[in-house]
């Protein structure tokens, strides 16, 4: 005869908490650390024009 398997959690299987799950990182942190990124670059940059093309490359890809 098959063992029944045993539920471990009944709260975890509740359907009410599915909304429960692995905590991540929100996508609004990335953008804001991307951009947080790209304003340190240009407060360290100094006026020479290889920065301003590095960094101008950064903000708009073509």
């Amino acid at each position: 005869m098959k063992k029944k398997e045993k539920i471990r959690s009944y709260v975890a299987r509740n359907p009410l908490m599915r909304k429960g799950g692995v905590h991540v990182k929100a996508k609004s942190s990335g953008r804001f650390a991307s951009k947080q990124k790209l304003r340190k670059e240009v407060r360290e940059c100094d006026s020479r024009p290889q920065a301003f093309a590095a960094i101008f490359s950064l903000i708009s890809p073509l």
